[in-house]
């Protein structure tokens, strides 16, 4: 009887090793906690809301920071470590680095702005830039249709006549544009016209959505806007985004960008992101933006409801 009992003892003892052998190699094996931010515009949380699917669906633990703050706050919270992972643009990176030796210029173009960018970062910061979307969402001014058909305005020359002719002109633009020789500073000179103070309504954010309502609507009459290439609510709101003939603004394509130490210790986490923004499409952000912006749909909805029609969730 006593042998009976032991036995019994010894095989219960035995189920409970297993089992807490078998808790703690899940719990080695659970990766992460990983943040992943993004900025509070409309883009932004659509594709972070994806990138966040596509690593849970790898059995990483994540820690939702979508929609942070405005750029210039989101990139300190990477350098800082306060985050882990945020989708960021590639013509961003010239403002990242001192680049007095370098012609800037390079940042006009996609590829060669992307290989300076991702080479800067990972030398002086241990910031991992992976591969980015082929989507450029660069910026530009844009009216409504109507002011452009009755003033004649269809590209930047034509903007800086109209200026220079003693045109009404309210522009409302974030702060980081208006400032740069890459932005507005860049298009006054080279288009040769100037913009006053009481000419401009500057935001400490770059959300457009914002801008693009105030213009619209004429609030505080605005007649003129910053865009994204990619903003979602162009053709629904009959704009008219001005041509830019000399290439003034930096290409920005979008991309997934890391710590070095996330990066060395998850490396899968560049296959799991690759298909999405390989993917990517101008149009196709254009649509989801639009329907976030316009139609008022929550950004998850729009991000699962893409990445379903892609076939990119529940893969083996």
């Amino acid at each position: 009887m006593k042998k009976t009992i032991i036995l019994s003892l010894t095989i219960l003892l035995s189920f409970v090793m297993i089992a807490c052998n078998n808790n703690e190699t899940k719990k080695e094996a659970g990766k992460g906690p990983i943040t992943v931010a993004t900025m509070i515009d409309t883009e932004g949380p659509i594709i972070g809301k994806m990138i966040i699917s596509l690593l849970q669906q790898d059995g990483f633990e994540i820690i939702d920071k979508t929609e942070f703050g405005t750029p210039d706050i989101l990139r300190k919270a990477l350098e800082a470590g306060e985050v882990d992972l945020v989708l960021d643009y590639t013509g961003s990176g010239q403002y990242y680095h001192n680049v007095d030796d370098i012609d800037t210029d390079i940042w006009s173009d996609g590829e060669q702005g992307y290989l300076l960018t991702r080479k800067l970062d990972k030398e002086a910061n241990n910031i991992i830039w992976l591969e980015p979307a082929n989507v450029n969402n660069t910026e530009a001014l844009a009216v409504k249709r109507e002011f452009s058909e009755e003033n004649n305005i269809k590209d930047m020359e034509d903007f800086a006549r109209y200026v220079n002719e003693g045109g009404r002109v309210k522009l409302i633009t974030s702060s980081s544009f208006s400032e740069n020789i890459k932005g507005l500073r860049g298009f006054e000179e080279a288009y040769g016209f100037h913009l006053t103070n009481d000419q401009l309504i500057i935001l400490a954010s770059g959300n457009t959505s914002e801008m693009l309502r105030a213009l619209v609507e004429g609030i505080n009459d605005v007649n003129v806007s910053l865009v994204y290439g990619t903003d979602g609510a162009l053709d629904k709101m009959d704009l008219v985004v001005l041509d830019d003939p000399k290439s003034i603004p930096p290409v920005y394509l979008p991309a997934p960008v890391l710590k070095g130490v996330v990066y060395e210790k998850y490396p899968e986490i560049e296959h799991d992101l690759r298909d999405l923004f390989k993917g990517l499409t101008a149009d196709e952000l254009r649509e989801m933006n639009a329907k976030v912006a316009f139609d008022g749909m929550d950004s998850t909805t729009v991000a699962t409801e893409y990445l379903n029609k892609k076939g990119l969730l529940n893969r083996e």
